[in-house]
């Protein structure tokens, strides 16, 4: 099996550690990044053994890791699973100066894009299905053009940072 499909499985074991099920489940491993369905969840729980022996391995102590390497003894592991950084790692200079790239550009964005999951009505959802395909665009760039126009001619307000602090310590 490859990287994504174990980072896939240790999510799933990650759902069953909290305790979801159904949709709480499939919305936690969306949020989290993988798109899966019900179906998907079904086939890598059953190709872990099941929920059942999830839950006794993690009943066990077992981290998300060890479980992988319980689920799957055959398959070596050492590529996928890295051990933990170690407190100097993660707070030293070292580590700082490692990912001082991943800092806030001064007045941009870190990346080009960001992810959003919204959930619509099905109607709304079927209305824009239909209209992406009537203007020939992809559901998500209608939607990205739907936002640009109507923040566009929103009215501009300057933000203040003190009314900012005034607002959040009212609530």
């Amino acid at each position: 099996m490859g990287k994504s499909s174990y980072a896939k499985q240790e999510c799933v074991i990650e759902a069953v550690r909290h305790g979801l099920e159904g949709d709480a489940a499939l919305d936690f491993i969306h949020r989290s990044g993988y798109a899966m369905t019900p179906g998907g969840i079904a086939r890598h729980l059953r190709n872990m053994g099941g929920r059942r022996r999830i839950q006794e391995l993690i009943a066990q102590g077992l981290t998300n890791a060890e479980i992988l390497q319980a689920c799957f003894p055959e398959d070596n592991l050492s590529d996928v699973v890295e051990t933990p950084p170690t407190q100097g790692e993660l707070f030293g200079e070292e580590a700082q100066e490692a990912h001082a790239h991943l800092l806030q550009p001064e007045g941009g964005a870190v990346y080009e894009t960001e992810k959003m999951i919204l959930k619509l009505p099905a109607y709304v959802h079927e209305a824009v299905r239909l209209a992406a395909r009537a203007e020939g665009v992809t559901q998500n760039q209608l939607i990205i053009d739907i936002l640009i126009r109507a923040l566009s001619q929103m009215p501009h307000k300057p933000v203040n940072d003190a009314d900012d602090e005034d607002r959040s310590a009212t609530f």
